[in-house]
């Protein structure tokens, strides 16, 4: 027996409410790890930055004075490549975000740890 005088729960508008809320957050927590990861990517080449300003404006180093980190053909580009990388990788890793560099970054440390000890930092 249906009583026509009781109002329905309008569940039906109510779950779509639910879900596009939803949709909302989740669009607006990928913007925000976007803008971390961006800020991570950032820094990372703004430390390559200094690094060669150090490098080419120390007076008293002349050591490597026609190192070029920005020609591709050159062997350290290379190395500073997967070095800004690393950088990128660890900032996000302090994030709380996963990149694909961490399981390497993991096997590094424990590498350098049996070869040379964890007294580099004391």
């Amino acid at each position: 027996m249906r009583k026509d005088n009781i109002i329905q729960f309008p569940i039906k508008r109510r779950m779509q409410e639910i879900e596009d809320q939803q949709a909302f957050d989740d669009m607006e927590a990928e913007y925000e790890i976007e803008q971390f990861t961006d800020e991570c990517v950032n820094i990372a080449q703004l430390i390559l930055v200094m690094i060669e300003d150090l490098i080419h404006n120390t007076e008293d180093v002349h050591s490597f004075d026609d190192i070029d980190f920005r020609n591709k053909e050159n062997q350290e580009a290379k190395d500073v490549f997967v070095i800004v990388n690393l950088f990128s990788s660890m900032l996000m890793r302090w994030g709380g975000l996963n990149h694909f560099l961490h399981k390497d970054l993991d096997t590094m440390f424990e590498k350098l740890v049996k070869e040379q000890g964890y007294n580099d930092f004391n």
